[in-house]
């Protein structure tokens, strides 16, 4: 949209989903936004025609085209700096927005100045709820998330508490952390382009982006009223030592050197600055 500040900027990170990407997009579009905003996507050197894709289809997307794979957190954060948006929303290609969704998100944040960062209900493609907040993590839940250990012990306590099992997710509640799928970002609560750690390539920054935020005296709230369905394959169910798996393993052990090891060296975080890395940038 033109003619009026953009209230609204949409980063989609895109690596070779251009099927999705193309789905993802068309939803947008079809829900037919009111604020004013801006659509960016950020492709990770793609080779399966996504940037011909965007360019030909949807002039009004801005395409950020990379010559190598950055990343998920340093695309996020490279889109970030080229935009305006008073509310950043970060979504998947294979998440398909459903009418008023984006609305609804926008809404409780302008309505509570506290929350930094919201997040949608996600359904499955075939309607089930997907379990996308969470507690945080400690050693057993990786194991029981990581290992055959959970394979053995299907309905352990450790498993059901973390993915939030019991609650019925029909009200909006603070949650420690959001699956980095779909959320609405408060811009104002940055006051640096750094919004991702750009050490975690793959995994873990969206654990890191709500531990930071909270530290920092932010909210990071669930909000089921809106709802987005996410065609999600879990890739790191495979083998024992996929490469999934493997780059899970190398982000969980940056994360906890980072936050448990690291800051119990450098002493506890300071009230209203988002942390990243060793420096802080002041919300």
């Amino acid at each position: 949209m033109t003619g009026a500040p953009v209230d609204l900027t949409i980063i989609i990170v895109n690596y070779n989903s251009r099927k999705d990407l193309e789905r993802c997009l068309q939803s947008i579009e079809e829900a037919g936004l009111s604020c004013p905003h801006e659509i960016v996507v950020v492709d990770n050197a793609s080779h399966d025609g996504s940037q011909s894709s965007v360019r030909d289809a949807y002039r009004k997307v801005r395409l950020l085209a990379s010559s190598t794979n950055l990343g998920f957190g340093r695309a996020v954060n490279e889109a970030f700096r080229q935009t305006v948006g008073a509310y950043v929303l970060v979504l998947n290609p294979d998440i398909v927005v459903r009418p008023d969704s984006i609305e609804r998100l926008h809404r409780y944040m302008a309505s509570h100045q506290d929350v930094a960062l919201c997040a949608p209900k996600l359904l499955n493609e075939d309607g089930t709820l997907q379990y996308s907040c969470r507690t945080d993590y400690s050693l057993g839940v990786y194991l029981f998330r990581r290992t055959p250990l959970g394979r053995w012990l299907p309905g352990h306590r450790i498993i059901s508490d973390h993915l939030m099992t019991s609650w019925d997710h029909a009200a909006p509640r603070d949650v420690d952390w959001v699956l980095g799928a779909a959320f609405m970002l408060r811009r104002s609560a940055f006051q640096d382009s750094l919004v991702m750690d750009e050490r975690f390539f793959l995994y873990f920054e969206d654990v890191d982006l709500c531990l930071r935020l909270r530290r920092a005296g932010w909210r990071v709230v669930y909000n089921p009223e809106s709802v987005m369905v996410h065609a999600h394959q879990r890739a790191s169910a495979g083998g024992l030592l996929s490469r999934a798996k493997v780059e899970h393993l190398k982000s969980w052990l940056k994360f906890e050197w980072k936050h448990r090891v690291a800051g119990r060296l450098s002493g506890p975080p300071d009230q209203g600055i988002v942390r990243y890395g060793g420096a802080g940038f002041h919300a």
